[in-house]
């Protein structure tokens, strides 16, 4: 019994040191220890709209430098498969998505391109 209570305890903490690791395309800002590159996407993007088949069916935005991001206010309009868009977004730190696909954001403003 001890030795399974041991191995499940490593298994979790390799499990969460693993989840804790930044993507190998993002660098932190030297001074303010911001992430930056295509995981960080506040401010402007440019990217592609998505419609990814996972989670029963869901629009995400593929920016041109690669991040991934899930909305949660994407408009009905936009939701197209393939549309060209410019959005100023926030990332949203303090939620979840069981999309799991992603970086959450609220769109502050958006338009086709």
């Amino acid at each position: 019994m001890r030795t399974m209570t041991g191995i499940f305890c490593i298994a979790l903490l390799l499990g969460i040191a693993g989840c804790n690791r930044a993507s190998q395309d993002t660098e932190v800002e030297a001074g303010t220890g911001r992430i930056t590159g295509p995981s960080a996407p506040d401010g402007q993007v440019t990217g592609t709209v998505r419609y990814l088949d996972l989670e029963g069916g869901f629009y995400g935005i593929v920016t041109d430098d690669g991040a991934k991001l899930d909305p949660v206010n994407l408009p009905d309009e936009l939701q197209k498969d393939g549309l060209r868009i410019r959005a100023w977004v926030e990332e949203l730190k303090d939620r979840v998505s069981f999309h799991m696909w992603g970086r959450l954001v609220r769109i502050r403003d958006i338009e086709r391109l």
